[in-house]
């Protein structure tokens, strides 16, 4: 109970964070802080069923905070969970590398969804050369702070001691031979 609290004032606090960025950075440029922070608990918490309510309720709380169509982020972010819960158990995405790259191409294919998601149910068309220039820009600003995000999350769960929170690693000291 306290980590699903402490996840979630994490990601409200990103949401927070990433709407403040947003008044500073044009919007290729701001990364999304609270689709990363879902991802991360996707990779570290271990309670599906939690992690699933956790990860809508963010999405519902970025849905107010945005303005977008309502429950298009809960939407969304439900589903980015899964992917990265799957993929976590399935892929080594605990890396920098692996999961930044893992980050980018949820963050593209997020990106196009809620743009043609939008343009389905609103006046829109399909997915133009500069917006898909935009999403890849995009991607690549998450794909840059996914690592820091995703060491945050897991820290935070570490921090909080509770069961569900990932083990940590540890290292086996080797004597060679003499």
């Amino acid at each position: 109970m306290k980590l699903g609290l402490l996840l979630f004032a994490a990601g409200l606090a990103a949401l927070i964070v990433q709407g403040a960025l947003a008044l500073l950075l044009p919007p290729p440029l701001c990364p999304d802080l609270g689709l990363l922070v879902v991802l991360a608990i996707g990779l570290y918490w271990q309670s599906l069923p939690g992690g699933f309510a956790l990860a809508t309720l963010l999405g519902y709380a970025a849905d107010v905070l945005s303005g977008s169509l309502m429950g298009l982020h809960a939407f969304l972010r439900l589903l980015s969970f899964a992917t990265a819960a799957l993929a976590g158990r399935q892929l080594n995405l605990r890396g920098p590398l692996p999961l930044a790259v893992f980050a980018g191409a949820l963050a593209f294919v997020y990106g196009a969804a809620v743009h043609l998601i939008t343009s389905f149910f609103g006046a829109g068309g399909e997915l133009s050369l500069a917006a898909a220039a935009e999403l890849v820009v995009h991607a690549i600003v998450d794909m840059l702070v996914a690592p820091l995000v995703a060491s945050a999350v897991a820290r935070l769960c570490a921090w909080s001691g509770e069961e569900d929170a990932p083990q940590r690693g540890f290292r086996l000291r080797s004597e060679g031979l003499r």
